[in-house]
């Protein structure tokens, strides 16, 4: 994916709409030049022209901006899209900037400033999360598919090698952490791309789905919620799975691990050893660890499904002295 290489700037909206004139004659590449567009669907059919360069959108009275936002990356737009408010209220625009929206700027935003940074955007590298997370997306999948042709051969290698210890076993767990890393690595790519459909699922029915699966010994799960929260059904068990993995794994004998809700979400708790404080601020950092088995991503995926989603997470005790992660949903 190259930045944004077209000549046209699609300005939409009622507000927004009065700023086309003025804009095209502050913009100082070349032959570039602001269209005004009657309505979303103009737009959408325009990207698919290939000279579409960014996207100037109204967010005022009837016309959400942050809706036709999430509409035109739904449908795969990735040029920088600027928002256009009159008087906006602060948290509206922290609501559009959280979305992922370029820019947020004013109707009283100079033209000659906005132009400067259509330009600016239109010509490095994108930054919007939702555009980065498809991308990564891409990438990494492909990294991942393609490193592991080369692994197989390497493993079908060694397994007609006569090596004998202590060599065989470190080479063959060598190979086997470099796939489980590969596979964390593609993970990590779908789980942070944005979450745009959700359905009300009941927080019981997946942790149970979740645990039921996993098969886990010397553990038990007790269920304190009959909550319905909104999410995506594949990153809510793969969210809830990391957590009841993370409980068993750091736990030495029987543990207990417990979903219930909250005012603000729901919360995964257990009753095993528990994280030292000053360890709290980093177990949801991509490749922290304590447990010489694992690779360290698996909180760190728990954070990047609640990102998705547009949660938050974080970490105490809880009651019974053990880990709890409490995810903010609303």
């Amino acid at each position: 994916m190259t930045p944004a290489r077209g000549t046209v700037y699609l300005v939409a909206g009622t507000e927004a709409t009065d700023l086309a004139k003025t804009l095209s004659e502050a913009l100082t590449t070349d032959e570039t030049t602001a269209e005004a567009v009657p309505d979303t669907s103009t737009v959408q059919d325009r990207l698919n022209d290939g000279d579409v360069r960014g996207v100037v959108l109204s967010d005022d009275g009837d016309y959400d901006g942050v809706t036709v936002f999430e509409e035109l990356r739904a449908c795969g737009a990735e040029v920088p899209i600027v928002l256009v408010g009159t008087n906006p209220e602060p948290d509206r625009v922290t609501e559009a900037l959280r979305a992922g929206v370029t820019e947020y700027v004013t109707a009283e935003t100079p033209a000659s400033l906005l132009a400067a940074k259509l330009d600016a955007y239109a010509t490095r590298w994108p930054t919007d999360w939702r555009v980065g997370a498809r991308q990564w997306d891409e990438i990494s999948s492909g990294v991942s598919h393609d490193a592991k042709n080369p692994l197989n051969v390497v493993m079908g290698r060694l397994e007609l090698l006569d090596i004998g210890e202590p060599h065989e076993d470190a080479l063959f767990r060598s190979v086997d952490r470099v796939e489980s890393l590969l596979t964390d690595l593609s993970r990590i790519g779908s789980t942070a791309c944005p979450v745009s459909e959700t359905d009300s699922l009941a927080l019981a029915d997946v942790a149970t789905e979740v645990w039921a699966a996993a098969s886990y010994e010397d553990a038990t799960l007790e269920v304190q919620t009959d909550a319905a929260i909104d999410a995506e059904h594949d990153r809510l068990q793969l969210l809830l799975r990391e957590l009841f993995d993370n409980a068993v794994a750091h736990s030495e004998g029987p543990v207990t691990v417990t979903i219930g809700a909250t005012d603000s979400g729901f919360y995964v708790a257990d009753d095993g050893p528990g994280i030292p404080e000053a360890d709290r601020d980093k177990v949801f950092e991509q490749g922290f660890g304590t447990t010489r088995e694992g690779e360290g991503y698996g909180l760190f995926l728990v954070d990047t499904a609640a990102r998705a989603h547009r949660w938050t997470v974080s970490v105490r005790d809880s009651e019974s002295g053990g880990t709890r992660i409490d995810v903010t949903t609303g």
